[in-house]
């Protein structure tokens, strides 16, 4: 039984077509990048007043988003590896099961994929997975190498077809303009591919790979055995350029252009030879090619294959020693995939040791590198890879390596080599020129990246930072609803919209610093946030959360509330403790400071207490009102955070009475008697009065 079905031929040059279109697809793409772009928040601290009471001004600091890059090594996809696989093995089986029975088509596989097992030592899913997909490779390379020689006759031969005209000198008259147009393209895009000479209008070699392939497919398109080794073939593309994986792409242009300009000296000949007379009469001889029996169009690809080769020894067999970097840098990433951390380092070596400056080998290295904390390796291999095509990303890795390391010019002049119409990279000069402690240049650059991207948020953010630390002036308002914007905007006394009841920060360090410069600046007028529920996510991230905590409880009237909460995370020794300090300090003055407060009735009391807690006409009217228990809590907190202050004694021992706490009255006022002798004395007689109501009480 053999693949006889007239449809499956259709289907299959369908699917070839269409691999063929995604493959124009991920060329055109660039496939993935081996490192990425991550966005990274710092909190700049910034002292400024954010409150005044009593005549008393209130500094701490606020906090400044500045937004810069770092370079993270990018996950590898295994997407493009198992469709490569898939393709393959579909196209294996197309090209076996057309020259084969099925029968000794499977029985051949099932022999091949026991003798794989068997000579494995550790017959692993992880080994065995690697020897399979490569040996598969291997072979879809092979068919690619054989469809390039074999389709290196489909461009001209499509061009005599297309110049075929009606009248003889019209279709001379074509195939010489035809002729002139390819042959001359041809030769500067192999000239651009192979000696670098710098044509820029000349095609990329890899259409010139396309365009062979694809009308090679469509003239065969009825040919199963063709069309499954063309499936194979074009499977191994997929992983390559996916992947980025320079060599290989480098070696099939390479092969390809050998094999098209061979065939172009050889081909006039091969049509000469076998349809001179049929030019003549103008005969359509584009049908017949195939068909030539004076000198068969195989013994010219063979003679194609044959010089190919020998060039491509002339030149040092640089296609060769890229094809197979390629296979190893495939062979890398499998292992990757299947976490062999180990087999992928020797892979990609393998592959520097075939093309030492290949992109894809010395990124894949540098990509290991950083996974296992290696510094050092790591900015080699960028170094490495940046000699051949500089990257505005890899340029960004080696400056911040440099940073690190504490070689900040280094770091500078390795930036000032990029590409500086990059805002990304202005973005970077500016933060290593703060680094230096040169303001005027950080802040030339945080303008340059806005004015290479003047709707980015990341560098409007920026731009509000810097002119506000450095050129010390109010920003104008922008009105963006980014965070990074908001928060800076805030920092710099800018009100922006009313915080919205409904936020929710993320664990992201713009919104926190946007939910803490917001509380800062609008105090009681912002919403009232479920700070100790965010405080058990988020609290590790950001610990200003508690201050937050006690500044929320303050400015909503609950000053008590926040003076006990600061107190106790300042005793913790929580982050901040100075600044926390001089805000308690302040705090607890702007409370006790005399006020005009609204009149006290038995209704309002105890939220008058809680609202003003160290106002002495507030204790004394409120707390006959309340119950007792109620009273004396609040008069011991009020005493508690105003020791030194007379006034608070006699009021503490008539509330310490009322509870029967007649010893801790008497302490109260012998402490007032060595703070105020005056203050004793003039209320010694009601105390006295109100303690005898006491001891009365204690009879019963």
């Amino acid at each position: 039984m053999r693949l006889s079905i007239p449809a499956f031929s259709k289907g299959l040059f369908y699917m070839t077509a269409v691999v063929l279109v995604v493959i124009c697809g991920l060329w055109t793409s660039g496939g993935m990048a081996a490192f990425t772009w991550v966005e990274v928040s710092e909190m700049i601290p910034y002292n400024k007043v954010v409150d005044t009471q009593a005549g008393q001004d209130l500094h701490t600091n606020v906090y400044f988003i500045r937004q810069n890059f770092q370079i993270q090594a990018a996950a590898l996809s295994a997407t493009p590896e198992i469709i490569g696989f898939v393709l393959a093995l579909l196209g294996l089986g197309v090209a076996l099961f057309s020259f084969l029975p099925v029968w000794q088509a499977v029985l051949g596989a099932t022999l091949w994929l026991g003798i794989v097992a068997f000579t494995l030592t550790d017959p692993s899913f992880s080994a065995l997975s690697q020897i399979i997909s490569g040996q598969i490779f291997s072979l879809s390379l092979l068919a690619l190498a054989g469809l390039s020689v074999l389709s290196a006759a489909s461009i001209p031969s499509f061009l005599l077809g297309l110049s075929h005209s009606s009248t003889t000198a019209s279709s001379k008259k074509n195939r010489t303009i035809l002729g002139l147009v390819w042959g001359i393209n041809l030769l500067l895009t192999f000239s651009n591919q192979r000696f670098d000479v710098g044509f820029r209008t000349a095609i990329p070699a890899f259409i010139w790979v396309i365009l062979a392939l694809g009308l090679y497919v469509y003239q065969n398109k009825d040919n199963k055995p063709l069309l499954g080794i063309s499936l194979l073939g074009f499977s191994s593309l997929i992983p390559l350029l996916w992947h980025a994986n320079t060599p290989g792409i480098q070696a099939i242009e390479s092969w390809n252009l050998i094999n098209q300009v061979l065939m172009g000296l050889l081909f006039p000949l091969f049509i000469y030879r076998n349809f001179g007379p049929l030019l003549v009469q103008n005969l359509p001889i584009h049908k017949v090619i195939h068909k030539a029996v004076t000198l068969p169009l195989h013994l010219i690809q063979i003679g194609v294959l044959l010089l190919s080769v020998g060039t491509v020894f002339a030149f040092n067999a640089g296609a060769y020693h890229l094809g197979m970097a390629a296979k190893e840098n495939y062979a890398g990433d499998v292992s990757s995939l299947v976490g062999d951390k180990q087999m992928a380092e020797i892979h990609y070596k393998n592959a520097t040791l075939h093309s030492r400056l290949n992109t894809k080998s010395n990124l894949s290295l540098a990509a290991l590198a950083q996974q296992a904390g290696d510094t050092e390796t790591f900015a080699y291999y960028v170094a490495a890879s940046q000699s051949v095509h500089r990257d505005p990303a890899l340029s960004v890795a080696l400056a911040n390596v440099f940073a690190t390391e504490n070689r900040p010019f280094d770091a500078l002049f390795t930036l000032q080599k990029s590409d500086l119409t990059d805002p990304r990279i202005a973005t970077q000069l500016a933060l290593q020129y703060e680094r230096l402690a040169v303001p005027d240049s950080a802040v030339y650059f945080y303008d340059r990246a806005l004015s290479l991207d003047s709707e980015n948020p990341i560098y409007i953010a920026n731009k509000l930072y810097a002119e506000s630390t450095y050129l010390k002036r109010k920003p104008e308002f922008n009105p963006s609803e980014d965070l990074a914007i908001q928060a800076n905007l805030v920092a710099a006394g800018i009100p922006t919209a009313p915080m919205n009841p409904a936020f929710v920060p993320s664990a992201d360090l713009r919104d926190l610093v946007y939910l803490y410069n917001g509380l800062l600046f609008w105090k009681g007028k912002a919403p009232l946030y479920d700070l100790t529920g965010w405080q058990k996510s988020l609290g590790e991230m950001f610990p200003e959360l508690e201050l937050l905590k006690s500044w929320q409880s303050f400015y909503h009237a609950k000053p008590l509330v926040a003076l006990n909460q600061l107190n106790v995370a300042i005793a913790a020794d929580t982050t901040q403790r100075s600044g926390m300090t001089g805000i308690l300090a302040f705090w607890k003055y702007g409370t006790a400071f005399p006020v005009k407060t609204p009149p006290v009735s038995r209704a309002n009391a105890l939220g008058m207490l809680e609202k003003y807690p160290f106002q002495i006409p507030v204790l004394q009217q409120a707390l006959p009102l309340v119950p007792a228990k109620k009273g004396y809590e609040a008069a011991l907190a009020a005493l508690q955070w105003n020791e030194q202050n007379p006034a608070y004694y006699p009021i503490y021992a008539l509330q310490a009475l009322k509870m029967g706490e007649i010893n801790y009255a008497d302490e109260a006022m012998e402490k007032l008697r060595t703070l105020n002798s005056a203050l004793y004395q003039a209320s010694h007689a009601s105390y006295l009065a109100e303690k005898q109501r006491a001891l009365q009480k204690t009879k019963f």
